[in-house]
């Protein structure tokens, strides 16, 4: 699945707390591919995984520009948009779980910006939803859905893990169907509970968590103080979970298959990249839930 069009999209994501916005071309780009990162084209700051020699083609639009700040402050529009792009048939998208913030930002939409489309369900997604309740179903991960569903080999399914607030571990299959997975707490989420939910145990920052060097030697499973024993067991209960998540997915879509079962394994969310290195045929794409938005505005039906 591809966009047609080679449009750029301003695309918004409205959480609880935080609002992402995109600057994304539509159209093909080649991406490095096995446990480093999907985004050749978005600033080397935002994502310093080094580029693999083997490179394949993609649907994803690409990043031009990625901007994230809290719900509560006022919106730079000037930061996220120059006059170039806004001039050069933009089009505009917004989805978001935090309805009454997706109502605000379109009451103040600029002047100067092309009127938003806002996708408040997934009806018009170009994926199959193959689940119990599928209007229950977070928008995020069936637009992390509609993006792996672009990725993924022919054949082959997809395996979407998306480390944030909550961590998720999603299937794609090989006839384009969202099957549903598995929602566990995220690295801050389980700091947090340990703290709230016990009478000693400390709040540890994750900031320390996420500065530490990505390697085996920077996070030890013997803890020799309270700090260190919860920072091991958040961090190495994470990465344990969601290795048995894809080794049992994985082993679903073999039983699907008669065997042969071949799996896309894609890591996204905020706390993705501390994942990479533990899981080495991953595709490491930050920003899928807002290439999933694209491509499914690029597909919505036109009013």
């Amino acid at each position: 699945m591809a966009i047609t069009s080679d449009n750029t999209w301003l695309a918004v994501d409205v959480g609880n707390s935080r609002i992402k916005f995109g600057l994304f071309q539509s159209g093909l780009f080649t991406t490095p591919t096995g446990n480093r990162t999907v985004e050749p084209t978005c600033p080397p700051a935002l994502d310093n995984a080094a580029m693999t020699d083997s490179l394949v083609d993609t649907a994803l639009p690409g990043c031009v520009r990625f901007y994230s700040q809290s719900l509560h402050d006022l919106i730079a529009w000037d930061s996220i948009c120059d006059a170039e792009h806004a001039t050069n048939e933009l089009r505009c998208v917004i989805v978001g779980s935090n309805q009454r913030g997706v109502d605000r930002i379109v009451n103040a939409w600029p002047q100067w910006l092309s009127s938003p489309l806002v996708i408040r369900s997934s009806e018009s997604f170009p994926i199959r939803i193959q689940v119990d309740e599928p209007r229950r179903v977070g928008l995020d991960r069936l637009l992390n859905a509609v993006a792996a569903d672009a990725v993924r080999d022919d054949g082959s399914h997809a395996i979407i893990v998306d480390c944030g607030t909550a961590t998720t571990v999603d299937l794609v299959s090989a006839s384009s169907g969202f099957c549903g997975g598995a929602i566990l707490p995220g690295f801050t989420l389980c700091a947090r509970a340990l703290n709230e939910y016990t009478e000693v145990l400390p709040l540890i920052s994750m900031d320390e968590l996420f500065d530490l060097p990505v390697s085996e030697d920077s996070h030890p499973a013997l803890g020799r103080n309270t700090q260190a024993a919860i920072m091991s067991g958040v961090f190495w209960g994470q990465i344990g979970a969601v290795r048995e998540l894809i080794d049992r997915l994985r082993r679903l879509t073999q039983a699907m298959d008669s065997g042969e079962g071949r799996t896309t394994v894609l890591l996204t969310g905020g706390g993705s990249r501390l994942l990479v290195p533990y899981f080495a045929d991953a595709i490491h794409c930050p920003f899928l839930p807002l290439q999933g938005l694209v491509l499914a505005a690029a597909s919505h039906p036109k009013s």
